[in-house]
């Protein structure tokens, strides 16, 4: 789908949901560096309403909006949301904020600004559970095609921990984790996870070998990946009050 088709579809939303979307950004495969023919658009947008009135009311009100197709995912977050999930250090949040597919921006960073950056413990945290929570449910030691997009989203997580690890925010695209200059990988895993995109994008052949290697290299990381809670450092009170200067500019 062509960039204009999208940007067209964000206007829809924002009719019929009377809503103002602030930032709208690629994300998924596609933003990470794996997208193949079958992948869809993950589109993700922060938003608000118009009126005062629609955050003063004594019903909660909605903070996600949702609109899912055959090829294409739009979730959006309003923004007292989004500010939450930014308070949280949401890895999610962040790798929105640094992908290379925008569709519309109308100065998402100067409503953040101020408020600090993302908490490298957290995120760590956050892509320690994403590795073991994707490895457990969805990957076993007998590989196959159609697990191959599941293998690359735990690689990806370890490798990002990897640079946390080291205090170092990874970039949001595999091949760039993969060729990291602090990223010491073994000559034959990066190969291996070389392969692997490969295999998911082109369906290529994968060897008994190579999935020996990466789940090797999996198993190995995930054991040293400790997954403990880990609060923000970060002042509520600052949230609070940008979410009240951004009230005041509403009708």
């Amino acid at each position: 789908m062509k960039r204009k088709e999208i940007i067209e579809l964000l206007h829809r939303i924002e009719e019929r949901e009377e809503i103002e979307i602030l930032y709208a950004c690629e994300a998924g495969s596609r933003a990470l560096g794996f997208a193949n023919d079958d992948s869809n658009h993950d589109i993700r947008f922060i938003y608000k309403k118009p009126n005062v009135k629609d955050y003063l009311s004594l019903e909660e009100p909605s903070d996600m909006i949702e609109c899912v197709g055959d090829d294409l995912d739009f979730i959006g977050w309003d923004i007292r949301k989004a500010l939450m999930l930014h308070y949280k250090s949401d890895s999610t949040l962040r790798e929105c904020f640094i992908s290379s597919l925008v569709y519309i921006d109308k100065g998402i960073e100067s409503i953040f600004s101020g408020l600090g950056g993302f908490d490298i413990d957290v995120l760590k945290n956050d892509y320690a559970s994403i590795a073991h929570n994707r490895w457990k449910m969805y990957c076993t030691l007998e590989f196959g095609k159609e697990k191959s997009k599941k293998y690359l989203y735990v690689v990806r997580s370890i490798l990002c921990w990897m640079l946390l690890n080291r205090d170092i925010y990874p970039p949001i695209d595999i091949l760039e984790l993969v060729n990291h200059d602090f990223i010491n990988l073994d000559d034959g895993v990066r190969q291996a996870i070389n392969d692997l995109i490969d295999f998911h994008q082109n369906n290529g052949d994968l060897s008994e070998r190579t999935v020996f290697i990466l789940n090797s290299f999996i198993l190995d990381s995930l054991s040293m990946m400790k997954n403990t809670k880990t609060k923000s450092h970060k002042q509520l009170e600052d949230y609070d009050e940008r979410f009240r200067e951004l009230l005041l500019v509403c009708r």
